[in-house]
Parts: structure tokens; sequence; C-alpha cells
């Protein structure tokens, strides 16, 4: 039999139960669960199941002790099937839109300070221009967050530049130019009295470290390092932006922030920036999104929208080509 005509005949006998049975055993690893989620029986799933796996002429899933792990064909069919569910449920919010006058959703996550403010007023003004987009912020380590996009699952990441991003399923375009980083300082904090700073000083200094892992993180080591000296290691490490702000304001703590999201807190008191010169710069800030699937309409023109606002307000200044998009224009 020739190979398109065997092809077609795979496509012809799959339905869209079968996917969906794949992809729940694959989450959830028993017959048991996947038929509760379904409200069927177990021997139901089993069936469906047995059906496919006829289908695709091998086994998808090997059983055991411990539950159910797919095979390496069984990786492939669920990575598809992942694929094709995120393109059906773009395809029926696009429908209930249409029906209902609602617009969808927009699912966005972001894992850098550098960003925050300006996403923060662009989702306030974003959501106010378009008030029947649901707007959800996600959080998580930022190769789930890499997943979650690959899966459609989430439409946007805001993430310093990246290698990880060097993907040919995703698209990322620089939102937040690079910038350098600056030591700042509790307003009460000795060391402002100092005339003169070494790094060895630094290292004795009570700090809000970032988080581990962080680019802000790596910058600090690899600030330090080029004084042949250990990063801070005293103090308290968090990526809470308002635990952060807390500690700066009621102790006498130091923290490495952009130039840009220091000049902010040294504008409104909380803080007042060191005499002393890191010698590093962040990365540029990058929105990242699937480049496989075709972006929801609230995603396309968010984009736009956050991209004509960091122009605006000089946060991006690099020649990005990007073209405009109405909310309207996209089918997802």
């Amino acid at each position: 039999m020739p190979l398109r005509t065997s092809v077609d005949s795979l496509v012809s006998r799959l339905k869209l139960r079968h996917l969906r049975i794949v992809v729940a055993l694959s989450e959830l690893g028993s017959l048991a669960r996947v038929a509760e989620r379904f409200h069927v029986s177990p021997a139901a799933i089993s069936k469906t199941l047995a059906e496919i796996e006829e289908i695709a002429g091998a086994e998808l899933f090997e059983r055991g002790r411990r539950g159910m792990h797919p095979t390496e064909l069984g990786e492939e069919v669920i990575r598809c099937a992942t694929f094709v569910g995120a393109q059906l449920t773009q395809m029926a919010e696009f429908v209930q839109s249409t029906r209902e006058g609602t617009r969808g959703r927009l699912t966005i996550a972001y894992r850098t300070l550098s960003v925050q403010p300006l996403l923060a007023q662009a989702v306030c003004e974003f959501h106010e221009a378009n008030p029947l987009v649901s707007v959800n912020v996600a959080e998580g380590a930022v190769d789930d967050l890499i997943d979650q996009i690959t899966e459609g699952e989430l439409d946007l990441l805001f993430a310093y530049k990246d290698p990880r991003f060097e993907r040919s399923e995703l698209l990322s375009t620089p939102v937040v130019n690079g910038q350098r980083l600056v030591v700042v300082a509790s307003p009460g904090h000795p060391l402002l009295r100092s005339p003169k700073i070494s790094a060895e000083a630094l290292t004795q200094q009570q700090w809000v470290l970032p988080a581990w892992g962080s680019r802000l993180q790596y910058h600090l080591e690899a600030a330090f390092q080029a004084h042949d000296l250990q990063a801070p290691t005293r103090g308290i490490r968090t990526s809470d932006v308002p635990m952060t702000l807390y500690v700066l304001r009621n102790a006498n703590f130091l923290a490495v922030l952009p130039a840009r999201i220091a000049a902010q807190l040294v504008s409104a008191g909380m803080a007042k920036t060191l005499r002393f010169d890191l010698a590093s710069r962040v990365e540029p800030v990058m929105v990242v999104r699937n480049a496989v699937l075709r972006p929801r309409r609230s995603a396309a023109a968010f984009i736009d929208f956050i991209m004509r606002r960091a122009k605006h307000a000089g946060l991006l200044t690099t020649d990005v080509r990007h073209e405009p998009a109405e909310i309207g224009s996209h089918h997802g």
C-alpha cells in the first residue's frame, strides 16, 4: 500500500477521544484516574487505549506496578495530541467569541524585575481598553513556562534573553533593552556615608539576594569574581518585590537591581544608590511565544500594545520590526 494511502487511512481512523485519552493517561498515569476524569468505567478507557494502539500498530504505554509510562512512540503521540488539543482550544475560543461577543483570554508570565513596572501598567491599560479579555498571570520556573508555551497553555513569557529560548518552536523578540546593574542601599545604611567602598566591604553586608538561578544572581556572582571574591551570601534571598521593598525600607540592607528599577526606588525615597560601580549589565528582556501555533487575537494585540509603550517610555530603542495587530484580526 502506498505511504500516502497508509497515512490517510490512519488519520481517518483516529478520533478526538483517542487523543484526549492518551494525553490524560500521560498526565494521570492510571486507567482508574482517567476514568474518573471522564466519568466512565476503567474498562471503557482500556478499550479506547486498545483502539489507538491497534491503529498505531504498537504499544503506547508500558504497564507496571507504579502506573503507566509512555513508550518512545507514545511520547511522540502525546506531543502531537497535546499540540492538536491546543489548536482545538483556540478554535473553540474563537467560535465562542464570535457567538457570544467575548474576546477569549490572555495568559502571560514574567521572570524579571526589569519588565515588571512596564508589564503591570500595560496589563492595566490593556484590560481597560479590552474589558472582555480575561487576563491571567501565571507563575513558575523558566523551564516549566517554556513547556507551557510549546504546549499552547501559556501565550507570552517575559524574561531575560536566555539560550533556552533559541529553539525552533519558540519566537522571542526584545521588549526592554539591556541595562546596567546598580547596588542600592536602605536610606539609612552606614555605607552611604563612606567616601570609598571596596568590593570586599560589600561582601560583609546584609543583602536582599536574587533567587538562585536568576540572571541577577549570575551577574552578581560574575561581578565579584572579577574582584577575585565570592558573591555576598549574607541576608535574605527572595524574588518577591514587596518583600524586597519592605526589607530595604525597614532595615539596613543592600540589593542589586536594574538601573531603571533602582531609579524608581530612589525617586520614591525607598532606597539610595551606592557609590560602587558593579561594572555589569543585564540582558534585554524578551517576549517569548510559540512559533508554531498562530497566536490568539488577544496575545497578538498585547504584544503590539506593550511594544508601543516600551518604545514610548524609552525602554526599547532598537529598530524592532513589529506589525500592528488589532484584537479582532487574529484567530485564537
